[in-house]
């Protein structure tokens, strides 16, 4: 989820060209000096030169016109905005609302007529996120395996569970695929997520969740998918009792589901692909194969041993050349430094997608086809 700040919506997208490049760096200049009239000039020659402009380019030019008494063309910029995508959140309808930059128009009444096309759209977006949030902590629940369900009615779809490590009630998510028989045992992939440095809460209640690509490789693999879910204060950067309660939750998972023990496998992205490195140096393990995608291979908990990745349970690694996050060639230098002592680590390599090359759909599909056939053989 990408999150626009607002204190952006008066910044500029990236050139296309020098020319028009050097016309937005220009009309930037000017509006920070208010020099209106000159940077409208600037956005105006700009515009002239390309036809796909940015959405928030136009928010900002619009401020340039709106405080150089050219009301028409403001509410024409605003309105191309608007077009592009601008209201997806109220905070961008309290932008406009509040900055100094748009108060010429507060009395017009295009712009209020626009204000009140934005809200509305806002509303119908947070009643429809509403509906959706309800609809998928309805589902988690209802998917739930209880003492009061027998073993081989599990539903295929996502189903909510928890374990208490030290009093923490920690969730995580199991996905059953459609393919999903109780009577035939199934194999297993535990996935960690990242971003965890920047989550002060469990966020298992975003149905955004359900977007993961993991879980697409679980029905096409028909394997079940374990979701554990961390934070900041419990997860996967300085806290050894949420790495330890992995295997609580593996134990939980092989109590309701008919699980292939010999094919239990867990991996993760990012601050996720980076614990993977602590699993998959343990010298005794009950996963098959491991594997991380963009991670850095330095634990804050303490050494790795990287003697103990082995052949018999594999470490399969992905790296972007192109990350922005954990340096490729610092990567590539931890695995040049240790792979003659970690014979099981696959070293892979993707020549561009950045760090987050799962989430792109472009990349994803074949992507994650491809490294689970040879993963979970």
């Amino acid at each position: 989820m990408k999150t626009v700040l607002l204190s952006c919506l008066l910044c500029f997208s990236n050139a296309f060209s020098q020319s028009y490049g050097a016309l937005m760096k220009e009309a930037a200049a000017n509006l920070q000096e208010k020099e209106y009239c000159a940077a409208l000039s600037n956005f105006k020659d700009a515009f002239n030169l390309q036809s796909e402009i940015g959405l928030y380019d136009y928010v900002s030019a619009a401020s340039a016109a709106a405080n150089c008494n050219d009301t028409k063309t403001a509410i024409e910029w605003l309105k191309k905005g608007a077009k592009l995508g601008l209201g997806k959140s109220r905070n961008e309808v309290i932008f406009l609302q509040t900055n100094e930059r748009f108060k010429n128009l507060s009395q017009n009444m295009e712009f209020k007529q626009l204000l009140g096309d934005l809200e509305n759209k806002v509303t119908q977006i947070e009643k429809l996120k509403k509906q959706k949030t309800e609809e998928w902590n309805q589902e988690i629940i209802k998917n739930q395996i209880t003492e009061s369900i027998s073993f081989n009615q599990a539903p295929s779809g996502f189903a909510l569970y928890f374990t208490e490590p030290e009093g923490l009630k920690t969730p995580y998510i199991v996905f059953v695929p459609k393919g999903y028989k109780s009577s035939k045992p199934v194999k297993v992939i535990f996935f960690l997520h990242g971003g965890v440095n920047s989550l002060n809460d469990f966020y298992y209640q975003n149905p955004d969740v359900k977007k993961e690509p993991i879980f697409s490789v679980g029905d096409h693999f028909n394997a079940i998918i374990v979701y554990p879910f961390a934070k900041k204060d419990f997860g996967w950067m300085n806290q050894q009792k949420a790495f330890e309660n992995i295997f609580t939750i593996l134990n939980d998972v092989e109590k309701k589901y008919n699980v292939d023990k010999n094919k239990i496998y867990l991996g993760g992205m990012s601050n996720g692909g980076t614990a993977t490195f602590w699993f998959a140096s343990q010298k005794e393990t009950p996963f098959k194969a491991f594997y991380a995608f963009a991670p850095n291979p330095v634990l804050n908990i303490g050494a790795i041993p990287f003697e103990n990745i082995t052949k018999d349970h594999p470490l399969y690694t992905i790296s972007a050349k192109d990350d922005y996050v954990f340096g490729y060639d610092d990567v590539l230098k931890i695995y040049n430094q240790n792979k003659s002592k970690a014979k099981g680590w696959i070293f892979q390599t993707i020549e561009n997608g950045s760090h987050e090359f799962i989430y792109k759909p472009e990349i994803s599909k074949e992507l994650l086809t491809n490294f689970f056939s040879e993963v979970l053989r």
